[in-house]
């Protein structure tokens, strides 16, 4: 039951009706074949439609022209709708290797199309002329005429036999040009690698976007809850430093809500509206006021010498390493060593611990530094010893005119 399953689908009909447009299609070059071949033969009549060797002549033409389709994206939606084939549309539809594969297409479609259509216009009606002469000679009737033999005398029997080959014919042909379409109508290799390295950017973006959040966000909301809890502890018995404490929430939370916004707009892609400043190392003493860690900064050198890329990633590892003193240390004390000189900058972000820290399940803290700094070429690690954990990250600075030129450009909230 499984062989004869073609003959209940609609699949096998719809493909049916591919092959007669490929017979349609067909037609105007053996028309020409004809011609060409009446030139030779001018008592031929219509016998150059029906010679192999015409048919088979003018291929070449068929290919040929198959190249300068002007429309191939009318192939597809044939083999869509007609063959059920499944696959995307090439990047480039002028390219060479899209208009080639396209043509080996057009041109099969109309070969294969047009012997199907031959035989369908040959068999269909040979078979119901076998089912009339079974029928008659059943009857006892004269059975008589252009065809008369056992395939007459058994025609109740192989006319239908001779219709369900020609449909298992049809439905084998349309299942092989099905599987071949993605190949030769869908995207290419060069397409695919093309998508694959775009997937691979979308992904790398909303890992940096990610990032930002985490930190940025992350630690503004950590200042917030340690200021905010600090504040209704000490409400009463020291109303001066509960004051102090939720005027930092709120400096802090405001400017979380322009980080967030600035995130949420490149996400967005919406780049004209999210250009602004991005903090950097001139904002460290800002950073060391707001983040609720007493923190002492130690800084050699300038800097400013630094380029905006690189004095912005070190920002963004000083301002983690600083939230994360603020979450798992023994008390909120850092104490921050900045060493810029011509190759680059050094970093290390020391706080109090008795005992050396866990790494939370799912932290991104460490892998976000380890990140930043592997962007630019640098290292970003962890360790503890002597009561002490300690945050260091080594980042070069490769070119500090172009980081600041293309930094100038670059939207708030990606890296």
């Amino acid at each position: 039951m499984r062989l004869l399953a073609p003959l209940r689908s609609g699949a096998t009909y719809r493909g049916w009706v591919w092959l007669i447009l490929g017979g349609a299609l067909m037609m105007p070059f053996m028309v020409v074949g004809a011609l060409g071949y009446n030139w030779f033969h001018p008592d031929a009549g219509f016998e150059g439609v029906l010679d192999p060797l015409v048919f088979a002549a003018v291929v070449p033409l068929v290919a040929a022209v198959s190249l300068l389709l002007p429309d191939r994206e009318v192939e597809r939606t044939a083999a869509r709708r007609l063959l059920g084939a499944g696959f995307a549309s090439p990047a480039d539809d002028d390219s060479w290797n899209t208009r080639w594969r396209t043509g080996c297409w057009f041109t099969l479609h109309a070969v294969v199309g047009g012997l199907l259509s031959g035989v369908t216009l040959a068999l269909v009606p040979f078979a119901v002329y076998l089912v009339i002469n079974g029928a008659r000679n059943l009857l006892g009737l004269d059975t008589s005429g252009a065809y008369a033999g056992r395939l007459t005398d058994w025609g109740l029997l192989t006319g239908p036999l001779f219709l369900i080959a020609l449909v298992l014919l049809v439905a084998a042909v349309t299942a092989g040009m099905r599987a071949l379409a993605p190949h030769l109508l869908g995207q290419g290799a060069a397409d695919r690698l093309a998508a694959s390295r775009a997937e691979t950017a979308r992904l790398a973006a909303r890992n940096r976007i990610a990032r930002e959040l985490h930190d940025s966000v992350g630690h503004a909301l950590s200042v917030v809850v340690v200021q905010s809890e600090a504040a209704s502890r000490l409400i009463t018995a020291d109303p001066a430093f509960a004051a102090t404490a939720m005027a930092a929430v709120g400096e802090t939370a405001r400017g979380a809500l322009a980080e967030l916004d600035a995130v949420i707009g490149a996400l967005r892609e919406d780049r004209e509206e999210t250009r602004g400043p991005q903090k950097d190392l001139a904002d460290l003493d800002a950073l060391a006021a707001e983040s609720g860690v007493r923190t002492e900064l130690r800084i050699t050198g300038d800097p400013e010498t630094l380029g905006r890329l690189t004095s912005r990633e070190t920002y963004r590892i000083v301002q983690e390493a600083l939230t994360n003193v603020l979450r798992h240390a023994d008390e909120p004390w850092a104490a921050v060593d900045l060493d810029v000189a011509d190759s680059g900058v050094t970093v290390a972000v020391a706080s109090p611990a008795a005992r050396r820290p866990r790494t939370r399940p799912g932290g991104r803290g460490l892998i976000g530094m380890a990140e930043r700094a592997a962007v630019l070429g640098g290292t970003a690690e962890a360790d503890w010893g002597a009561g002490t954990w300690t945050v260091r990250a080594t980042l070069p600075d490769h070119s500090p005119n172009s980081d600041a030129a293309s930094d100038d450009t670059a939207p708030e909230g990606t890296a």
